[in-house]
């Protein structure tokens, strides 16, 4: 039986098949196959020797086969820095900071030992690379280590590391990587799948750490097939809101280390700086005492952050009130709103509520629920919070306060920064409100339209 020249791969789940159709059988999502033209490659020889070893002596060489980035926040996320033979995946939105960031680790790395960077120019010219290496360097780094190769072509870049090994390889990006094997464009799921595979390849093969750029998409996801993410070793995502200067580096997959790190940089005109000591980063004003305002602690990895969570409420003669949340999602807005005009008897139906996390920080920890009913509180009663107070508590649709985890971590860092958490003994939100609010003072009612 003839081996099939093609398959067709689904860019939602990554999942292969042998003939179209129009919905994924794997995820049941619609429109996501595509066909995928497999290369006229020969099959690997059977005579091909074998190499075996043993647990001990696979320990002793990965103790040794470690390079530590030379950047704090990175070696957080990475654990123990860059491994040997392992491929790195760095995705994130156009502008965000990627191509800073691996310029700002060629000069690290070519600053301690006799460290080689192979960094392949794919979307970029030598110039522009250039340009950033002498804006970013330091006096410590070598110039002359570092190779800047300008090609989209991944046989030739594979015959140029062949000729001139390196300590380190860089590809910006996978996506602008195209195979001669193919007859498609660079940007195709074959085409990213093939030089991928290539690539990973001759990382295994001369235990060279590979780190690759990838897009994505405008849903945040990345770009290019879902099976990228399983070849290889660590997937980082830079995350942040290009109009400020907070970027978050998350590990979400990692073969080599923890996936629960963050690292914290701000953007600056002289590239990435390394945040060790968040503190109150990410407060408006300290002494900020009006209504709308709530803190609390969240957990980014192993850290936790002081935030704060801004609500408005406003009459509004809208049939259905907006809801507009920044940093929180809105399914998450909907959620406590229901839950306040259920249990507190807030007439929330004739507010529009707008919520905001001051920084940029997206949060997802349960742990800001408590918070971020007590802004919205807050604002509606016109009502502040006590000075220095601290909301620590995921809520329930019972309006019960439940227990969060890390809360000895959270404590002692609230501690240090001088804020007071409050009464962990209340779980109940009512109680908790009658106990911070007045109940004598109620918000003016909308007026009706005329």
């Amino acid at each position: 039986m003839s081996k099939p020249s093609s398959i067709f791969l689904c860019s939602s789940c990554g999942n292969e098949f042998p003939k179209w159709s129009g919905q994924c059988p794997a995820c049941k999502n619609w429109n996501t196959l595509s066909e995928l033209k497999l290369p006229n490659s020969p099959s690997p020889s059977s005579s091909t020797p074998l190499k075996s070893t043993t647990p001990s002596s696979a320990l002793k060489t990965t103790a040794k086969s470690t390079l530590p980035s030379q950047i704090g926040e990175l070696d957080r996320v990475l654990g123990p820095g860059l491994t040997q033979g392992g491929v790195y995946l760095l995705a994130g939105e156009p502008g965000i900071g990627k191509s800073t960031l691996l310029t700002q680790l060629t000069l690290a790395l070519t600053s301690a030992t006799q460290n080689t960077i192979t960094y392949v120019c794919s979307e970029e010219n030598a110039a522009q690379v250039a340009t950033r290496i002498n804006r970013l360097q330091k006096a410590s780094h070598h110039p002359n280590r570092i190779s800047l190769l300008e090609t989209s072509n991944v046989e030739a870049i594979l015959k140029h590391l062949n000729t001139h090994p390196s300590t380190t390889l860089i590809v910006d990006s996978i996506q602008s990587v195209a195979s001669d094997t193919l007859s498609t464009t660079a940007g195709s799921m074959s085409q990213i799948r093939s030089a991928s595979n290539l690539l990973i390849h001759f990382a295994k093969s001369t235990g060279t750490p590979t780190i690759l750029v990838g897009h994505v998409t405008k849903s945040g996801q990345l770009a290019g097939p879902k099976l990228l993410e399983h070849m290889v070793d660590v997937v980082l995502q830079l995350e942040g809101d290009r109009h400020h200067d907070l970027r978050l580096l998350r590990g979400v997959k990692n073969r080599f280390g923890p996936t629960d790190e963050t690292g914290l940089f701000q953007m600056t005109s002289s590239g990435l700086i390394e945040v060790k000591n968040p503190g109150s980063l990410f407060l408006s004003d300290q002494s900020a005492t009006a209504p709308g305002s709530a803190k609390t602690l969240v957990m980014e990895g192993t850290r936790p952050l002081l935030v704060e969570i801004q609500a408005l409420t406003v009459p509004t003669e809208l049939a259905i009130p907006r809801r507009v949340a920044q940093g929180i999602p809105v399914p998450k807005l909907q959620l406590i709103c229901a839950v306040l005009t259920k249990h507190l008897n807030l007439k929330l139906n004739s507010y529009d509520v707008f919520v905001n996390v001051t920084g940029g920080l997206r949060l997802t920890d349960p742990a800001a629920d408590l918070s971020l009913a007590l802004a919205i509180i807050s604002s509606y009663k016109n009502l502040s919070l006590p000075i220095n107070s601290l909301a620590l508590g995921e809520l329930g649709l019972l309006g019960e306060i439940r227990p969060i985890a890390y809360l000895d971590k959270r404590l002692k860092e609230a501690k240090n920064l001088g804020y007071q958490p409050l009464d962990p003994k209340i779980n109940n939100l009512k109680k908790l409100s009658a106990t911070l609010f007045s109940s004598s003072t109620k918000p003016q009612k909308p007026q009706a339209s005329a």
